[in-house]
């Protein structure tokens, strides 16, 4: 389910092409880099794809359906109810993606540890490589934006963590498949906050630095009261997860018990 859904991820690079080409424009040093960068994330689904179909761990049919319907539906930032969140703000989109493609990393990178096959372990490792390159990049250019510009920069970074939704949120019964991987452990909402909301805010010395004023300084306190959130919704998660493994490993006994009540047949 996690590689299927990374894949499906990966699989909606025309729409991330597009948002960052309108964003980012397609002039000079900038256009070079949306063209690489689509170049590299291109070679992801693509491994990823020669993966499972020579494995046979999907069927390749049920595959390119679930493909042509997740770049259908496409992808924007503006689709989660914010209208057109980052639609034609730099700012906004390369913090944005600050956060997106170290998620992206995490959740490849914990994929693989999950798949117990050195194969695609290997092979997601890789691609996090690539994912943590890119994550890097727009993370120091939202950096040299912070010290450059910082009341504008925490209000497009305040913006982003209270609407931020990660691409695979248009996969087609996301919630369903969402679920499956927290509680398998490969992405939930301790890694979220540990592994790539906090880095990257420490990383910034978003709560140490002193040169946020006015309304931009009330919006750093409030991603104070962000993370505090987001740790009571970690802790609901593990108590709901262990009732969830509770309610299965109950199930599982019981089917066990009822076959072993199951009388031998004759033949």
């Amino acid at each position: 389910v996690a590689m299927v859904q990374n894949l499906m991820t990966e699989d909606n690079l025309p729409s991330y092409h597009r948002e960052i080409a309108m964003n980012f424009g397609l002039d000079g040093a900038w256009g070079q880099w949306v063209n690489r960068w689509t170049a590299e994330e291109n070679r992801h689904g693509i491994a990823m794809r020669d993966y499972l179909v020579v494995t046979r761990n999907c069927d390749p049919v049920e595959l390119e359906e679930l493909r042509v319907e997740q770049v259908t539906r496409g992808f924007s930032p503006g689709q989660n109810g914010q209208g057109d969140l980052f639609a034609d703000k730099l700012f906004e989109s390369v913090i944005y993606v600050s956060f997106q493609e170290l998620a992206t990393r995490v959740s490849h990178r914990n994929t693989g540890k999950a798949c117990n096959d050195p194969i695609a372990d290997q092979l997601l490792q890789r691609i996090s490589g690539d994912e943590n390159l890119h994550m890097i990049f727009y993370r120091d250019i939202s950096a040299a934006g912070l010290d450059i510009a910082p009341n504008q920069a925490m209000e497009a970074l305040h913006r982003v963590l209270r609407n931020v939704k990660m691409p695979g949120y248009t996969v087609p019964e996301f919630r369903r498949k969402a679920v499956i991987i927290a509680v398998g452990g490969v992405y939930d909402p301790r890694i979220h906050l540990d592994d790539v909301v906090m880095p990257v805010l420490k990383k910034w010395r978003i709560f140490e630095r002193e040169d946020f004023t006015g309304e931009a300084a009330e919006m750093r306190d409030d991603l104070g009261k962000l993370v505090e959130e987001l740790t009571e919704t970690c802790e609901n998660f593990v108590e709901a997860k262990q009732r969830r493994l509770d309610r299965d490993r109950k199930v599982s006994e019981k089917h066990a018990a009822n076959h072993l009540l199951v009388p031998p047949s004759d033949t």
